[in-house]
């Protein structure tokens, strides 16, 4: 984009009503594609118009770009970015676990790791990402390290470990617990969270670790998680269908992470299993180590490991993981925007593009297609958000 058109749409933008024309929203939870325009004003997705645009109002031509819902990122480890690819020749536990790589973060310089926290925030918010949940280590100095690169967005939903200190300390400045396996979690079963405060844990995330649970306890990881009451759970590559099956019937909420899962050689996320039996789920990017904050490249390793299990999966599967990556984390974590509709916060991507053009099935294309490279505009409340230069990300 030449840089007076750039100025001209950012001024329309800043206008408290305008139209954005020729537009491919995706309208609902039901992600249902219209060809319309969408009228803006005073923060509000006024009207989806499916007619001729009206007369008065400044009007954008996003050229049959899509309108979709921002991206939440269910799982992310942003502490460990200053460790990249450090799971390289290792194995998962190793990287992370009980002494792996991933602890010696604590012996680094703050600075060091505080940089490259910001690094990942800016990362997340080039590629459409406007808030995430962060399993946190560290106790009271780790939750404080990331709290104090929080200006601006993504905003941080903070999850703490107490790590030696007081664990009242570290629910109280963070937004509850998030423990690296059911093991750990069980040592404080007796703990009562406040109310809005979340616990969750890794659960079957090894196969060996898996087994293991079974056979000392008689349970599985996921039944021995759910006896701790958990707000949602992290993983689940080795949970049983029994476990799926009471997960939906609970409405525990399940977060993927099939990137890192792959690459520390963990295993394949069931999502065939977790449609099958409607467990609730949301998708995560998982350590910074392994995996760029990325939810394009997230969507897209779900939809190709959903893909190549059943060949059936169609429009509607599709539909349901672009909504696990946007519209229902937002609302579980109680996101100030969700669905596109009328009434709605105008809080939205813009994505534009030859690439996204000509297609037969709008929301498949978007997983497995789009990238951060048509990603042309963020929304919030109707108003642009300053996108960082690819060059300070």
């Amino acid at each position: 984009m030449v840089n007076d058109e750039f100025h001209i749409i950012y001024s329309v933008l800043q206008e408290s009503m305008y139209i954005l024309r020729n537009a491919r929203i995706l309208v609902g939870e039901g992600l249902e594609p219209a060809l319309a325009n969408v009228i803006i004003r005073e923060g509000e997705i006024w009207r989806i118009d499916r007619g001729l645009p009206p007369k008065k109002g400044s009007c954008i031509d996003v050229k049959g770009g899509f309108v979709i819902p921002p991206f939440f990122n269910s799982h992310t480890h942003l502490g460990d970015a200053v460790l990249g690819e450090g799971y390289v020749g290792k194995s998962q536990p190793q990287v992370v676990g009980e002494g792996g790589l991933k602890h010696r973060v604590r012996e680094l310089p703050k600075g060091e790791v505080r940089r490259a926290i910001q690094g990942a925030k800016r990362h997340m918010l080039r590629t459409g990402t406007l808030a995430h949940c962060d399993f946190r280590e560290g106790g009271v100095e780790g939750i404080e390290l990331l709290r104090g690169v929080e200006s601006g967005w993504p905003k941080s939903i903070v999850l703490g470990r107490p790590d030696g200190d007081p664990v009242d300390e570290v629910v109280r400045i963070s937004d509850g617990l998030g423990f690296a396996d059911v093991g750990s979690a069980e040592k404080f079963r007796h703990l009562k969270l406040p109310p809005g405060k979340h616990i969750s844990m890794h659960v079957a995330e090894l196969r060996e670790a898996e087994e293991a649970s079974r056979r000392e306890t008689g349970k599985t990881e996921v039944q021995r998680a759910l006896d701790l009451d958990p707000s949602f759970l992290v993983h689940g590559i080795w949970a049983t269908r029994e476990d799926y099956r009471t997960l939906a019937r609970k409405r525990i909420p399940l977060v993927f992470c099939p990137r890192a899962n792959q690459l520390l050689g963990c295993g394949v996320p069931p999502l065939r299993m977790a449609l099958e039996e409607d467990v609730r789920f949301f998708l995560g990017t998982d350590n910074v180590m392994v995996c760029d904050p990325d939810m394009f490249s997230e969507l897209s390793a779900a939809w190709r490991i959903l893909r190549c299990s059943d060949p059936r999966a169609g429009e509607d599967e599709a539909k349901r993981i672009l909504l696990s990556a946007t519209v229902h984390p937002a609302q579980f974590f109680h996101a100030e925007w969700g669905a596109l509709e009328e009434g709605s916060a105008a809080t939205f991507l813009v994505l534009r593009g030859g690439n996204l053009k000509g297609t037969l099935s709008p929301v498949a294309t978007i997983l497995n297609r789009a990238t951060a490279m048509n990603l042309w505009q963020i929304c919030l409340g109707g108003k642009p958000l300053r996108l960082p230069p690819p060059q300070e990300i």
